[in-house]
């Protein structure tokens, strides 16, 4: 008899990052430019490792719980350097001699989602499913990395801090497919930075599932 439902979180996810500010826009104030994006490179892997499906009505409704790991980069556009000082992260230019060939922001979490989860159809290879819920995430590190040209040598920075990135995350989440195809977004409630100790900009991530488990 062939199976009734596939495992849609357990898996590898990828994604594209992105930032909006409190009123749903990428045109920051100007104390948030120094995390204007470029999309292109503004990747998140997901290495999702648990899910724990709980029945409701069989394999055709029930609760969704997991927990993986998120890897988060956001390519950032301008040659702004970022600075964490007493506990507040902003950009410092980095003047006219020195051209950012990189300048990356990284993220690491710990998530755990549940959410309600539907299957429609005969069996899971011939399936639509979608999944709705929520998930708390926890920063497990965050870093920055710039590469750039000064009098003709090459030079690479990186630091690791948490930049006073918020150490909890609520987000909303949503993933349909159908059969072994899934695509995902994500919306954070939570900014990315402490209150008052960085610019308020909220995470989002739009995906495709690669492999599962």
């Amino acid at each position: 008899e062939p199976e009734q439902r596939f495992n849609h979180y357990a898996g590898i996810d990828l994604g594209v990052n992105g930032l909006l500010n409190s009123k749903n826009s990428v045109d920051f104030e100007e104390e948030g430019k120094f995390m204007n994006q470029i999309y292109w490179g503004s990747w998140s892997v997901s290495l999702n490792f648990i899910d724990s499906y709980i029945p409701i009505a069989q394999e055709k409704f029930g609760i969704t719980i997991g927990m993986g790991f998120e890897f988060n980069k956001y390519r950032l556009a301008r040659d702004i350097g970022i600075a964490n000082v007493q506990d507040s992260t902003f950009g410092i230019p980095m003047g006219d001699s020195i051209s950012l060939s990189k300048n990356l922001f990284k993220t690491e979490m710990l998530n755990l989602p549940i959410m309600f989860e539907t299957n429609l159809g005969k069996d899971a290879e011939h399936s639509f499913h979608l999944a709705l819920g929520g998930m708390v995430s926890y920063r497990l590190g965050a870093k920055t990395k710039q590469v750039y040209e000064l009098d003709g040598e090459d030079y690479t920075t990186k630091v690791r801090n948490d930049f006073s990135t918020n150490p909890f995350r609520l987000s909303l989440m949503g993933r349909i497919g159908y059969g072994n195809f899934t695509v995902f977004a994500s919306y954070s409630l939570t900014p990315l930075f402490e209150k008052d100790r960085g610019p308020e900009l909220y995470p989002f991530t739009v995906g495709v599932s690669l492999v599962h488990f």
